[in-house]
C-alpha cells in the first residue's frame, strides 16, 4: 500500500491527535492544509496516521481519528494542471520555491526551480518521507519536461517544503 500526499477538503479543520495518546490532541489539520498520508505506518480510515507541519512549525506524526469525509484527499484530485507528455497525461503541480528532487531511493536526483512545475500520475508519496511527493517529470527553466530517473526506476520524489 502506497503513502499518499493528501489535502484536507472537509471543508472543516480536524483534530490531530498523538499516537502513543489517542486522548492527548498535537494539532490540527485546516481545511484545504496539505499533509502526509503514511499508509504504511497503519490507517484504515478511522485511526489514519499522517505527518503534518504542527503549530510550532516543525514536522511531527500524528493521527486522525474517524476523519470526516473528504479529509484524505489526494492531492492529484486538485492538480495545478495538467500536460501531456509522449503521448500520456499527467497531472501538473508547480512550486513556489527552488526544491530538492530524490531518485527512489532517496538519493538526491537534482533541483526543480522556483515557478515551475513537476508532473505525475498518482498522489504517491515517499515510504521513508511521506511528505515528499512522487513525481514523473521536471519542468526546466527552458519549459522542457525531464523525466526523474534512477535507482532503476522511471519516477522519483520531490520535496514539498511540508517540512518548512
Amino acid at each position: 500500500m502506497s503513502n499518499l500526499f493528501c489535502v484536507n477538503k472537509s471543508g472543516v479543520s480536524v483534530p490531530v491527535y498523538s499516537n502513543q495518546n489517542e486522548s492527548q490532541r498535537i494539532g490540527t489539520i485546516g481545511n484545504r492544509e496539505a499533509f502526509g498520508y503514511d499508509r504504511n505506518w497503519g490507517g484504515d480510515g478511522v485511526r489514519c496516521n499522517i505527518i503534518f507541519l504542527n503549530s510550532s512549525g516543525s514536522l511531527s506524526y500524528g493521527c486522525l481519528l474517524n476523519p470526516p469525509d473528504r479529509t484524505l484527499t489526494p492531492c492529484t484530485d486538485y492538480p495545478y494542471g495538467r500536460a501531456r507528455i509522449n503521448g500520456t497525461e499527467y497531472m501538473t503541480f508547480i512550486m513556489r520555491r527552488s526544491r530538492n528532487v530524490y531518485k527512489a531511493d532517496g538519493s538526491l536526483w537534482g533541483t526543480v526551480a522556483a515557478n515551475r512545475k513537476v508532473a505525475c500520475l498518482s498522489g504517491l508519496s515517499g515510504d521513508s518521507h511521506p511528505d515528499w511527493k512522487g513525481i514523473n517529470y521536471v519542468e526546466n527553466s527552458s519549459g522542457a519536461w525531464v523525466r526523474v530517473t534512477g535507482a532503476g526506476t522511471n519516477y522519483g520524489f520531490v520535496d514539498t517544503g511540508l517540512a518548512v
